[in-house]
């Protein structure tokens, strides 16, 4: 895939030639020109001398006005001024509605002047397409700085160029209502060897209809319909770019999902999950379900015991994978890039690293993306998250197993490649179909394969 050329620059420059009539006027000229170039370079050497090579620079940051007057992001705005002299100024758009493109990218396709965007890698995509993202591998070489081995090799790449580095990651993990195993007397679930096969077991034991408890949880969210082939390490394209989901894993993962609730009846089937009944957060507002698997933005909701009230202590567990494969976990991350319109990409790149290396010691909870040694996980997961469950029991060795075990492969939760938003919409729609019984297994594999290289062969 080929960058359009990047936006061009031009500028208009006029001279003016003075005629000097006196010596004395040429002489006040060449002192004042003296000193304003001693001044400068005096400046220039203060910044060198005092590591804040972009004191006083000033960088724009896409935002929206909820995001932009966040607390969090106000102390991160202090910190990288403190760190840097960076100062960094608002360019505040909408919220794109669901449909709408998003607003920043057609800012930037508009020529808008912007420094710092943050995205998905998924929505850095669509970026990336537009032309509007430029590469900051020159920017990371000429200060020496290993994005690579810093981000555990979570960067963002395409074409084989760095376009973004990450901040925090998004680790899924198990939630448990401890107050539910207890009244079923069934022991807490350890993470060692925790399996979906485990995870099943689990549930099936929890399940008490008559006491309307549900052993598990699970949303309609597209991911959760392939994410045991993903677990499996199947490929949603082949070699030569095409769909790759006539792959027998991603049809054995839609018939085990679907089956949790269709048949197994140990969460809501699938048309209470499309109705609504029980929405994405009934893990944390009904307090009837026993295990609850989804993204590690869900422990920060449930810190918050005004907004989600319980009378219920949370126990939490890696994310489980299948019997047989390695230990497993999908994540998502929330990454930044710097636009071609930037006019500051060294400051930015500057004020980005920042961001990344030290968002998470700001205390709201993040899972940093860069790597920590065991001994700044733990530091960090006793100063920053355990005080945050104070009421729940939680133990370093929780979090450490969930979020900070460095053996564990984390895999990106949504499919990434050609056509990747066209075939999640895709997926979504068919297997709704087939959760809903008004499609068999075969035909509904068939349909996404067919569609996908359809979207794929368009998109080229």
């Amino acid at each position: 895939m080929k960058l359009r050329s990047a936006f061009k620059r031009g500028a208009a420059f006029s001279l003016a030639a003075a005629m000097v009539l006196s010596t004395a006027g040429c002489s006040q000229t060449d002192e004042t020109k003296s000193n304003g170039d001693s001044k400068a370079a005096t400046e220039t050497a203060q910044k060198a001398d005092s590591g804040k090579p972009y004191d006083g620079v000033t960088v724009k940051w896409a935002l929206t006005d909820n995001a932009a007057t966040a607390t969090e992001t106000k102390e991160m705005i202090e910190l990288i001024k403190e760190k840097t002299g960076i100062n960094v100024e608002f360019f505040i758009t909408p919220t794109s509605k669901a449909g709408e493109m998003d607003k920043v990218l057609v800012s930037l396709m508009a020529g808008e002047e912007m420094d710092i965007v943050n995205r998905t890698p998924l929505q850095l995509e669509e970026f990336y397409k537009a032309a509007v993202l430029e590469p900051m591998d020159e920017l990371a070489k000429a200060e020496n700085y290993d994005m690579d081995t810093v981000y555990g090799g979570q960067t963002v790449k395409f074409d084989n160029q760095t376009y973004a580095i990450p901040a925090e990651k998004d680790i899924w993990l198990t939630y448990y209502n401890k107050k539910i195993f207890d009244e079923a007397n069934i022991p807490y679930p350890t993470a060692e060897g925790w399996t979906w096969e485990k995870y099943v077991e689990t549930a099936k034991k929890l399940n008490n209809p008559e006491k309307n408890v549900w052993g598990s949880f699970m949303s309609d969210d597209v991911a959760c319909n392939y994410m045991l082939a993903t677990q499996k390490g199947a490929s949603p394209y082949k070699e030569d770019g095409s769909a790759n989901f006539d792959d027998p894993a991603y049809a054995d993962a839609m018939k085990w999902f679907f089956s949790l609730g269709n048949e197994l009846k140990i969460q809501p089937n699938c048309l209470d999950l499309a109705s609504g009944t029980y929405p994405y957060n009934s893990f944390m507002v009904n307090g009837n379900i026993g295990m609850y698997v989804y993204g590690g933005w869900v422990a920060s909701a449930l810190s918050d015991k005004v907004k989600y009230p319980r009378d219920w202590e949370l126990g939490i567990l890696p994310m489980p994978y299948p019997e047989g494969s390695e230990a497993s976990s999908l994540t998502i991350t929330n990454c930044y890039g710097i636009p071609k319109t930037s006019k500051n990409k060294a400051a930015a790149f500057e004020a980005i690293r920042t961001i990344c290396e030290n968002k998470y010691t700001l205390g709201y909870g993040r899972v940093p993306a860069k790597i920590l040694t065991e001994d700044e996980a733990k530091a960090y997961i006793e100063s920053s998250l355990l005080p945050k469950f104070k009421d729940d029991n939680l133990t370093v060795e929780d979090f450490m197993a969930g979020w900070f075990d460095n053996s564990r492969a984390y895999l990106g939760e949504k499919i990434m490649g050609t056509a990747d938003t066209t075939i999640g919409q895709i997926y979504t729609e068919e297997g709704q179909l087939y959760g809903q019984g008004q499609k068999s297994l075969e035909d509904t594999m068939k349909s996404i394969q067919d569609r996908a290289n359809e979207a794929i062969k368009e998109a080229q």
